[in-house]
């Protein structure tokens, strides 16, 4: 009796690990597949005990019956299983104290409960993980020319940002104003913080030399639509794979650039994606 209890939870553990394993790497396999790789990787274990060869066997038949014995899938799937395997063995094994006094019923009705809710928490993580590493692919090193000064900054591009200048129709980035501050003139710091913005059309504190780069741009915020001040800048080359040099568009300057992606000082509108634009 003990043989087949051992059998009944492996099986179940290996299900839930090539369940999630499928999900991860995007690969849909029949329920049906992968139950009797789970139930042939299980007797494999058990009749064969701690012995190495076993284990090995074991890991391969779970690897193959489930993804094909391909290398490919021993490449692609076969770390999952295991990382897998180490979490929820790590996890079983820290927590068997508290457990030993359940029934065995008990037992693997909660270890079991336990395994596939931290597959589901390894799973979202691991999502959000490959979400960062592909919204990565967007971060360039750029330099700004505004105002004579050359400026370097990490600029993200946002394919939601899809502000423009409302009379030229020319993209609107958005850029840390505690990363400009240093490079910007003095003057125009000064009138800067005079602008209100519950006045925001009164631009009568920039000198006539900073007027005429100055234009109005309607932002859309959670509460309502704001009036903000845009700035007409030189250059902006964007480096990349091709590099880029975008001129004469608009920056918005913006204190609250602490949540910007990936800790970059600016958000490129999404044109920047095209070489063309």
């Amino acid at each position: 009796m003990y043989g087949e209890w051992l059998v009944l939870i492996n099986t179940l553990f290996n299900l839930a690990i090539l369940t999630f394993t499928a999900r991860v790497t995007g690969v849909l396999v029949k329920n049906s597949r992968l139950l009797m790789s789970s139930i042939c990787s299980s007797f494999v274990a058990v009749i064969g005990g701690q012995l190495l060869w076993t284990t090995i066997l074991s890991f391969i038949l779970l690897i193959g019956i489930a993804f094909h014995f391909k290398i490919r899938s021993f490449q692609k799937q076969g770390p999952i299983v295991l990382t897998a395997t180490i979490v929820i063995g790590g996890l079983l094994t820290a927590l068997q104290p508290f457990l030993k006094n359940l029934s065995s019923t008990h037992f693997i009705m909660i270890c079991f409960l336990l395994a596939v809710l931290n597959l589901i928490a390894f799973y979202k993580q691991w999502g959000f993980v490959k979400l960062e590493r592909l919204s990565g692919q967007f971060v360039f090193d750029t330099t700004l020319t505004i105002f004579g000064a050359k400026i370097p900054l990490s600029a993200f591009v946002d394919t939601g940002n899809q502000a423009i200048e409302p009379l030229s129709g020319k993209p609107v980035h958005f850029v840390s104003y505690t990363a400009l501050r240093p490079h910007l003139p003095s003057a125009f710091r000064e009138s800067l913080m005079e602008w209100q913005e519950t006045d925001p059309y009164n631009v009568s504190m920039f000198s006539e030399d900073y007027q005429r780069y100055i234009r109005f741009i309607h932002v859309n915020t959670v509460q309502q639509q704001t009036v903000v001040l845009g700035f007409r800048f030189d250059e902006w080359h964007i480096k990349g794979e091709p590099s880029q040099v975008k001129m004469n568009e608009y920056i918005v300057l913006t204190k609250k650039a602490k949540n910007f992606p990936h800790s970059t000082a600016a958000i490129l509108h999404f044109s920047a994606l095209s070489n063309n634009s």
